[in-house]
């Protein structure tokens, strides 16, 4: 099969969050065509097994993972997957299967004439809220181990990204004693939690206004964000709860334990004015991520590119920050895609061809 042939095999099978079995099973098969020894880690979390393929080369020598994600976000594509004016259309064309079978290519053109390991690691937990890149996190903390990391999303055009921001979903709850009743049967100075949560909003907005005159030089302000507001049941009935859901935004040098605590301090001072208990509970997307873009293997990768690839920050997020975390020097390099969540995504087959040029420049420089 052609690199967009195989792109849009991969495409056809779905595999929303949590459920990624069946491409993961088609994407082993061809590591396993392709020379790789590959391991299926289903016992954590079996319906959505971690694929590990591994190309052992001739000589010792260092571990390079080319890591990507088979899931994808559970909204249907509009029109059909498809190959089209040098296109591959679908779920998951652009974020990223077409990543992953860029570095299945670049295995299958390398072979073992390799000092080292070359690693293909695919997951199937990466997307928020469903996952949060609990198999990865679990297959580092199992032992599995690289030397370098390349994560083939996040890529603008001639860029590499070397920074991004961290995120955590923010629920928050506002609550009264006392069950919901009609309003006139409520006693003076009972508390409100809709007003509360009207004074939530309004901190939150002051809040995220005083980040925003702070610029990171990679990743640009930090961000507070509500998406999401729910409370009362009845016109004309008191409630006796309010929920709010949004997101924090965090850059690189700031931890989320300091997010936290910040969130927490603005919180309790609303609390205290309002007489509502808030409570918070912020779970953790992805941390925040950067590399020294003078790191040995940004210019490595830069080299392998043959051409002037700019470092960029982002304010998305993605896996790199798991494998950081880890103490592997990781950096986002992959094909340029374009729609991904959108109603229509798609990947340009000669970005394909291009990734795939690109690992195998980069395998050659750090393995040769």
């Amino acid at each position: 099969m052609t690199l967009a042939e195989r792109t849009l095999a991969l495409v056809r099978v779905a595999s929303p969050t949590g459920d990624t079995a069946g491409a993961a099973r088609l994407y082993a098969a061809w590591l396993r065509e392709a020379g790789f020894e590959v391991e299926l880690r289903d016992g954590a979390f079996p319906a959505a097994p971690t694929v590990v393929g591994v190309l052992r080369g001739e000589r010792p020598g260092p571990r390079l993972v080319l890591s990507g994600h088979l899931d994808t976000v559970p909204v249907p594509h509009a029109g059909p997957a498809r190959i089209e004016a040098g296109r591959v259309y679908g779920r998951g064309a652009a974020d990223m299967k077409g990543a992953l079978v860029s570095a299945l290519e670049a295995g299958r053109a390398l072979g073992r004439d390799l000092a080292g390991e070359l690693a293909i690691v695919a997951t199937g937990l990466h997307e928020a809220p469903a996952g949060r890149g609990e198999d990865l996190a679990r297959l580092l903390a199992e032992g599995f181990r690289a030397d370098y990391a390349v994560v083939g999303e996040l890529t603008p055009p001639g860029s590499v990204v070397v920074a991004h921001m961290g995120q955590a979903t923010a629920e928050i709850t506002i609550s009264r004693p006392g069950m919901a009743t009609h309003e006139l049967q409520v006693p003076p100075g009972t508390p409100h939690p809709l007003h509360a949560a009207g004074r939530v909003i309004e901190a939150i907005r002051r809040r995220r206004d005083e980040l925003a005159a702070v610029e990171h030089p990679w990743v640009g302000a930090e961000t507070y964000f509500l998406g999401e507001v729910h409370g009362g049941d009845f016109y004309n009935r008191h409630p006796t709860t309010c929920r709010l859901v949004g997101t924090r935004r965090w850059a690189p040098g700031t931890t989320l334990a300091a997010v936290e605590q910040e969130y927490r301090a603005l919180l309790g001072e609303v609390a205290r004015e309002t007489g509502c208990a808030i409570e918070l509970e912020l779970r953790l997307v992805r941390d925040a991520y950067a590399i020294d873009p003078a790191h040995p293997l940004v210019e490595a990768l830069r080299q392998a590119a043959g051409e002037e690839l700019e470092p960029v920050g982002v304010k998305a997020v993605a896996d790199g920050a798991i494998w950081s975390a880890a103490g592997i020097p990781t950096v986002y390099h992959g094909p340029a895609g374009a729609g991904a969540h959108a109603d229509v995504e798609y990947v340009e087959v000669a970005e394909l061809e291009r990734a795939t040029r690109v690992y195998v420049e980069l395998a050659r420089r750090l393995l040769g």
